[in-house]
């Protein structure tokens, strides 16, 4: 897969029409810490059990662009408050990911699929052991920066949580920042950049907040990015988030997939789009293949949603010649019809439900909670 990603890669470079910002630095270097009046955050992280090893900041499994940015931008922050944190990925990034960061010249984070006990860690962009990395049970958490709804690693165990349910939790990295006083350079402000832009696809998702919006427009006055050269990004990153070519029906539904653990329910859950013309057959292939994940993964239930492409038919095709309409769920595993349809009502087909609301994977998450838990 890492192979198929760098061959990509490498493809990008000869056909992306935007221009490539390069880098001389990495997270290795020394970062001097910035000094400033200590704010009352300043002072709660001299209180963490920090040991004397280096503690790690992660996003979850199987990252998408905002776990990769916000592990890399938080890890500096640290840094740069006078703490031994480094950005590690538990598993392959996607294609997306691998995309930006090509253009944006940043580096990726190294692999580091597993931490032994008493690993100092901190968590980005998630808050459910089965999105850890493989150890974390064992682990000392001593942060957690996220946007999501609580799962079961608990706020109250941790010394320091900030959830806020917004886009992007680079989003809330970027107001952090600005709340301690500590600027934000170029190469930090690029990647939490490529982080919003893609969590909130350039501001349009319905979880977007007017924090994201002050966060991505102030980043890319910074970075002197204009609006359109902000929409070429994200339609790039788009373009690089459904590229499905070379890859197996298995690593195409597992391409942008959570584990999750629900009142004793193993749940697999996927997020995948499609051109409506193509729809069918993708669906078709997808539930054929869901059986063979679920035994991979070891989940009792598969589900994903499926964003549906439409030709866009507006003034702004140019940008972008598809837009969403509605959200396809497909469901596989014992009790998993009866939970879909709960929620989304009856099924299209076999496998199947359909909703004319345009759903991310965090609203839907939720949902299943209340079905699965009975609350």
């Amino acid at each position: 897969m890492m192979r198929k990603i760098m061959q990509w890669m490498v493809a990008a470079t000869l056909t992306s029409s935007l221009f490539v910002w390069t880098s001389c630095s990495n997270e290795d270097n020394a970062v001097i810490p910035q000094p400033g009046p200590e704010t009352e955050f300043g002072a709660l992280l001299k209180t963490l059990d920090w040991g004397t090893d280096t503690c790690f900041v992660y996003g979850h499994k199987t990252p998408d662009v905002d776990a990769v940015t916000s592990a890399l931008s938080y890890a500096r922050l640290m840094r740069l408050m006078g703490y031994n944190c480094k950005a590690k990925v538990s598993s392959g990034m996607n294609r997306e990911t691998a995309y930006i960061a090509h253009v944006f010249g940043f580096a990726l984070p190294e692999l580091k699929s597993s931490v032994v006990p008493q690993t100092r860690l901190i968590l980005t962009d998630h808050t459910d052991y089965a999105q850890c990395v493989d150890g974390a049970r064992e682990a000392v958490i001593l942060q957690k920066i996220d946007h999501h709804v609580e799962g079961d690693i608990a706020d109250s165990g941790i010394p320091f949580v900030r959830r806020e349910m917004i886009g992007s939790t680079n989003t809330i990295i970027y107001e952090m920042y600005k709340e301690q006083g500590i600027a934000i350079d170029d190469e930090t402000a690029r990647i939490m950049l490529a982080g919003i832009i893609s969590d909130t696809r350039n501001l349009s998702k319905t979880t977007t907040r007017d924090i994201d919006i002050t966060a991505l427009q102030a980043l890319a006055a910074q970075l002197a990015i204009s609006p359109d050269s902000v929409v070429s990004l994200n339609r790039g990153m788009e373009d690089a988030a459904t590229d499905y070519t070379g890859m197996t029906d298995a690593e195409i539904f597992l391409s942008d997939y959570k584990e999750y653990e629900i009142s004793g329910h193993k749940l697999g859950f996927g997020s995948l789009d499609c051109k409506q013309s193509q729809m069918e057959t993708f669906i078709d292939r997808m539930l054929a293949v869901m059986p063979e994940v679920m035994r991979q993964r070891g989940r009792q239930m598969l589900v994903a949603k499926i964003d549906n492409k439409v030709e866009n038919t507006g003034d702004d095709r140019a940008e972008r010649p598809y837009v969403e309409n509605g959200t396809y769920f497909i469901y596989y595993g014992e009790g998993a019809k009866q939970m879909a349809e709960t929620i989304f009502g009856a099924s299209l087909r076999e496998g199947a439900c359909y909703t004319a609301e345009n759903l991310s994977r965090k609203q839907i998450v939720p949902r299943i909670t209340e079905v699965l838990t009975g609350n």
